[in-house]
């Protein structure tokens, strides 16, 4: 890792306190599943692929959100466990595939933003048997190792369901790495009215909770059903998180299917508005999950300027 990390760190401890939210990236699906054709993929193939194949595309979209403002960026590793990289028969490209999605956004971030090592489910039930526990930490440790030695601020565990396989992917990290942990869970079931759980019943009240048994740097809800529907959580994180940094990193919308087609209608002014709510709750990571582009990502520096939050 660079020299300066250090201050890098020092950075990322200092979100806690300050009253400026920091500035997440959207969606690279976005930018990088269209392309996968340039290389020979087809639209099943993982963009992770996009690393080794074409590093100048992801660095592009990396440099677009940077641009558009954002002062975190996650690595092009979603599905970079050893479980989802099976199914496509990139199980022995792992290292290099996880390690090379860490160095290229480090590259493209320099020292003025951060970078955050995504870690997404491994695609597997451990409520249902499909995997052990003990399975799903070395997958979780192995993709964390590389992505650390690619240069990586914190990690960031997303998209989860299943309170058992995030504390998995925690302990995974923690026995290769002392980097803080960031885990944000997808509530996208149940009444909105009543505050959404996840697929696998997990409330947000929940996932706090266990982010305070867990020490993390930061909790969160990513994904889901929208913004609006994600009012009641937001609130509950903030109001249980403790010490805690929340997240908030959420669709445009409902998606909506079109020709074949999932289509999010949300515009970036109404996730600009989304964010200063967002911000006004206490929330101190925010950006754009599903559906989200760089113009999502600059209409929300803009309006958290306008109010002096930037």
């Amino acid at each position: 890792m660079p020299s300066n990390s250090a201050e890098r760190q020092l950075r990322l401890e200092a979100i806690r306190t300050s009253r400026r939210p920091a500035l997440y990236d959207g969606a690279k699906g976005v930018f990088l599943s269209p392309r996968l054709a340039d290389v020979g993929k087809g639209p099943s193939d993982l963009t992770e692929w996009l690393n080794l194949l074409a590093p100048e595309i992801v660095r592009r979209a990396h440099r677009a959100y940077i641009e558009a403002g954002s002062d975190i960026i996650q690595t092009n590793s979603f599905s970079g466990n050893r479980f989802q990289l099976e199914q496509r028969g990139l199980a022995s490209r792992r290292e290099e595939l996880n390690r090379a999605a860490a160095e290229i956004a480090r590259e493209a971030a320099g020292d003025d933003v951060l970078v955050a090592g995504d870690l997404g489910p491994s695609g597997k039930l451990l409520a249902m048997g499909e995997v052990t526990s003990e399975a799903l930490v070395e997958a979780f440790a192995q993709q964390a190792q590389a992505l650390a030695e690619g240069g990586v601020d914190f990690f960031h565990v997303e998209t989860m369901s299943d309170l058992d396989e995030a504390v998995a992917a925690v302990e995974g990290i923690r026995r290769v790495s002392g980097l803080p942990v960031a885990v944000t869970m997808s509530f996208d079931s149940g009444k909105a009215e009543k505050g959404l759980r996840t697929m696998m019943g997990v409330s947000a009240g929940h996932l706090a909770e266990k982010a305070r048994d867990l020490d993390l740097f930061a909790v969160g809800a990513n994904c889901g059903r929208g913004l609006a529907a994600y009012q009641i959580v937001i609130r509950q994180l903030v109001e249980a998180a403790g010490q805690a940094v929340v997240i908030a990193k959420l669709n445009t919308g409902v998606p909506q299917m079109r020709d074949g087609q999932v289509h999010y209608a949300g515009t970036p002014e109404e996730m600009a508005d989304y964010a200063l709510w967002c911000a006004r709750q206490g929330v101190r990571i925010i950006g754009g999950c599903c559906g989200s582009t760089p113009a999502h990502i600059e209409a929300i520096a803009q309006a958290l300027a306008r109010e002096g939050l930037r």
